[in-house]
């Protein structure tokens, strides 16, 4: 597939995609997240609010679980998803390299073949045909904290990244008579076509501090308070390119005409307590987003709310496993015109001393709108300073994607 000419210069959540997709695409949004997205948490089935302080981006009460000789940690996270069912972003790709094929064979050939002619029209009215309407979809996010535990107050930096797309193609079927009108004419002009595709989807970047605090210490359970306050900022993305457009180098994703943009402060909350003889159990509630954001792309007037989200989770551990499940509370909001996810997930993290982690897990969406999946990870950890976690996960429809986590503990 040949490399996407367009830019997407508002975040590095967004470049990511675009490298991903590799082709022009219509964009159908996702419902929002207000979470991080890490290979360890990914490998583990999407579980992350009952780990210990490293997972502090899901839950920032973590903040307050750590060894005596844990002085410092700091982690990158990458990490994408992705479902293309029909192979849409193949097939585009073969569309607008056909199409110019077909409009130099009308225009530049003196004795042209018609009936080869009228074979490519063939070809590509099928190929536009197959993936009409399909849908593809993209979830991605990139993330850096740097964290630093004690016994007074907890405390670290971050920044978070995260963005939900997906695409299909709108295909309009009189452009076939264009263009078979094109080849007994002998002229034809790809903009004359009225094929297009609409572009529609998000990214969320925030930056911030948290903190934590052990709140009880007693001799059946312990239990800790954390925040997140950041600076956020949600691009909305709106287009509507016709395929003409897909291959013009004036053709910007990024112009005003497709950006809107919204910047706010924010804070996400968190609760985490153990319990059991070794502290074994432990539950946490976590809530982000506690203030409510909406942004509305003024030309289209379409609306994406990011509400409030709350996860709660149950987490069993012992010295070589741990297993994990976690809720969503409430609906996850989203575009306003579509509909929300709402999550099931449960995973466990198998540990050989402290050099090797397995991970796998599940994760479930109870209001099937996105795809279930399968996970799986492992993580190298020689002497637990230096790690590398790695995840990868299918699912249903062709979904699948992976996550790249690089840490440091002293």
């Amino acid at each position: 597939m040949t490399p996407m000419k367009k830019t997407l210069t508002i975040n590095l959540c967004t470049k990511m995609i675009k490298c991903s997709l590799l082709a022009p695409l219509i964009l159908v949004t996702l419902p929002s997240h207000g979470e991080s997205f890490t290979a360890r948490s990914a490998g583990q089935g999407f579980t992350s609010i009952n780990a210990d302080f490293t997972s502090s981006l899901s839950n920032p009460a973590l903040l307050t679980k750590f060894d005596e000789d844990d002085d410092f940690f700091f982690s990158l996270n990458l990490g994408l998803l992705g479902s293309d069912k029909y192979s849409v972003l193949d097939s585009i790709d073969d569309v607008i390299d056909d199409l110019d094929d077909l409009e130099d064979d009308i225009n530049n050939s003196q004795y042209p073949d018609v009936d080869d002619l009228y074979n490519q029209v063939d070809d590509i009215v099928y190929t536009l045909g197959e993936i009409d309407q399909k849908v593809i979809k993209i979830e991605e996010g990139i993330n850096f904290q740097v964290l630093i535990p004690n016994q007074y107050l907890s405390f670290g930096l971050f920044a978070n990244q995260y963005g939900r797309i997906g695409g299909l193609v709108d295909y309009v079927e009189e452009d076939e008579q264009i263009m078979n009108d094109a080849v007994m004419s002998g002229s034809f002009d790809i903009a004359d076509l009225d094929s297009s595709t609409l572009a529609l989807g998000y990214s969320i970047s925030e930056f911030g501090i948290m903190a934590a605090y052990p709140v009880i210490e007693d001799e059946s359970y312990d239990l800790s308070i954390g925040t997140k306050l950041k600076y956020q900022r949600i691009d909305l993305i709106y287009a509507n390119p016709t395929i003409n457009e897909f291959d013009d180098d004036d053709f910007e994703i990024t112009d005003d005409e497709y950006i809107t943009d919204s910047t706010a402060t924010n804070a996400d909350l968190g609760l985490y307590a153990s319990f059991g003889d070794n502290r074994q159990w432990s539950v946490a509630l976590v809530a982000n987003n506690l203030m409510k954001q909406t942004v509305t792309h003024e030309l289209q007037n379409i609306k994406f709310n990011l509400e409030t989200s709350a996860i709660i989770g149950l987490n069993y551990q012992n010295d070589w496993v741990s297993v994990s499940t976690e809720l969503d509370l409430m609906d996850r909001e989203e575009f306003k015109v579509l509909e929300a996810s709402k999550y099931a997930r449960v995973g466990a993290e198998f540990r050989l001393y402290e050099h090797l982690q397995l991970r796998a897990g599940y994760r479930m969406d109870l209001n099937d709108v996105d795809d279930d999946v399968f996970t799986a990870g492992i993580g190298i950890s020689p002497w637990d300073v230096l790690a590398i976690d790695i995840a990868g996960f299918v699912g249903e429809n062709d979904t699948g994607g992976a996550a790249l986590q690089f840490s440091l503990k002293i």
